[in-house]
């Protein structure tokens, strides 16, 4: 079986901050409750892609990497699992204030799960909606821990606005948080580690505050970091050493000729269609499709805006 654009059904979670904005977003069909996350590409325990399309319908996504290793990744290293994955978050209240380690830290604290960096594209912003974006500047370990311990935790952080089409690159080490009324892309490593430092003094259906990680938190916050959102650049792009995330916008078609490894491409508004010899999907606002590497030579034509992830090939 040769493999070809895939398209997957979302899986979706329910969350205590989460809402029903995709459903007028996107046009999705929820399941019932307050829908916060939809892993649109993911192989991960917490949650598994199933192909929705074409022969290889009702594999997993873990099914192909372990049956097309090759096929899947390319011509670079085959990593140990499906490196990336890619979701929507609703926000229609504010995310714990969070920290993710990095790949060390997870290796030696949580059972060998990856660390956790992401980047973020704000599809939909309520007018005046913030963000959590790292600390405040200056603020030192023992201060910032001396604010956590007398409850004053929100002294320490730096917010910012967002709106439509920024993006926020949140590295290992980065505290951060969605805001009430904020809707992102995500792409992130594979992985699903969060350490929460505060959780707005909320409690969740029974009653009960929400476990806190207080110490596993401030092992792995980077108080030096201060990133900023882009909000300039025609078709922003950010760069690390787990993935490349890129925005592009307006009306193209172009032939992507790249063996080395696989493209997810989501649909972020207006319409995508992903060719490949006599295979098609089309795509609309919150769609995405992983285009595997032995797809090298696909065309993609958009009108709108379309964000593309994919590994470095070092």
């Amino acid at each position: 079986m040769q493999l070809y654009p895939l398209s997957f059904e979302p899986v979706y979670h329910e969350k205590l901050w989460g809402g029903r904005r995709l459903e007028g977003l996107f046009g999705r069909q929820l399941p019932p409750g307050l829908i916060g996350e939809s892993w649109d590409i993911a192989a991960h325990p917490h949650g598994m892609s199933v192909v929705n399309n074409g022969p290889l319908r009702g594999m997993t996504l873990q099914d192909l990497a372990d049956q097309y290793p090759q096929e899947l990744y390319g011509t670079a290293v085959v990593p140990e699992r499906f490196p990336l994955l890619v979701k929507l978050i609703d926000a229609q209240q504010a995310l714990s204030v969070q920290v993710h380690p990095d790949n060390d830290y997870g290796a030696k604290h949580e059972n060998g799960e990856w660390g956790k960096t992401e980047a973020w594209y704000v599809v939909y912003a309520e007018p005046e909606a913030t963000i959590v974006y790292g600390l405040r500047p200056g603020l030192r370990k023992a201060d910032f821990r001396r604010l956590v311990e007398s409850g004053r935790t929100e002294e320490g952080l730096r917010k910012i606005s967002v709106q439509v089409g920024d993006v926020l690159h949140i590295p290992a080490g980065l505290v951060h948080a969605l805001g009430a009324g904020v809707v992102v892309a995500e792409v992130q490593q594979n992985s699903d580690t969060v350490y929460r430092l505060y959780d707005w003094d909320r409690v969740d259906a029974a009653g009960q505050p929400r476990e806190l990680h207080i110490e596993k938190a401030f092992d792995v916050i980077h108080f030096e970091l201060q990133p900023e959102p882009t909000r300039t650049t025609a078709n922003p792009v950010v760069t690390n050493e787990f993935f490349i995330m890129e925005i592009l916008q307006g009306r193209e078609e172009a032939l992507i000729s790249d063996k080395e490894r696989f493209h997810i491409l989501t649909c972020l508004s207006g319409t995508t269609s992903v060719r490949w010899r006599d295979h098609e999907v089309a795509l609309t606002a919150g769609d995405s499709c992983l285009v595997p590497a032995a797809c090298a030579g696909y065309t993609v034509q958009f009108d709108g805006r379309l964000l593309r992830a994919y590994p470095p090939t070092s």
